[in-house]
């Protein structure tokens, strides 16, 4: 039964963050001019949802954390990682159109070398397009271009404490 109430709520959280999306994008720039930001906002254990009238955060229970797992085809999120939480902020575009940001926390075991080759590898053209690669302490940052709908997305990846790696991953769509 809890893979199911997660199993509804992953859709409407990304349900909500299409519903402002009306149109492609052009590249964002990160550092400023947008008036939506889920960036450090995904939190272990809780889906929240911050829109027009809707400022909600939902905790989920903490054996569901590891339930949701990114698919093996997945073009932008690092293949058979767990998903322990997730950020979705949605408004308007000074009048011109919705604005959503959706951070998504994940974790794999894999170690960090293996998590950055995986975003650096060639065979990932299809799903996107990288414009930035930097090194941010421990962590690597990537910034790119999804291919399938233009949308900007910005990808850290840090070492997990007790090995592995962690990440987030924050797509924007801009109307």
């Amino acid at each position: 039964m809890p893979k199911l109430r997660f199993a509804a709520l992953l859709p409407l959280a990304l349900a909500l963050a299409a519903v402002a999306c009306k149109g492609e994008d052009d590249d964002i720039n990160w550092s400023g001019g947008s008036n939506v930001s889920a960036e450090g906002r995904a939190q272990e254990g809780k889906i929240s949802i911050k829109a027009p009238g809707v400022d909600i955060a939902i905790s989920l229970p903490k054996e569901m954390t590891g339930e949701a797992r990114a698919g093996r085809d997945s073009r932008v999120l690092y293949p058979g990682s767990a998903l322990p939480g997730m950020a979705v902020s949605a408004g308007e575009n000074d009048g011109k159109g919705g604005e959503t940001d959706v951070e998504m926390r994940f974790r794999t075991a894999d170690p960090p070398e293996k998590v950055v080759a995986w975003y650096r590898d060639p065979a990932r053209r299809e799903g996107f397009r990288l414009t930035a690669a930097r090194r941010d302490g421990a962590s690597v940052v990537f910034e790119g271009i999804q291919k399938r709908d233009g949308h900007p997305f910005k990808v850290t990846v840090s070492p997990a404490r007790g090995g592995g790696t962690e990440g987030r991953l924050r797509v924007h769509h801009k109307g």
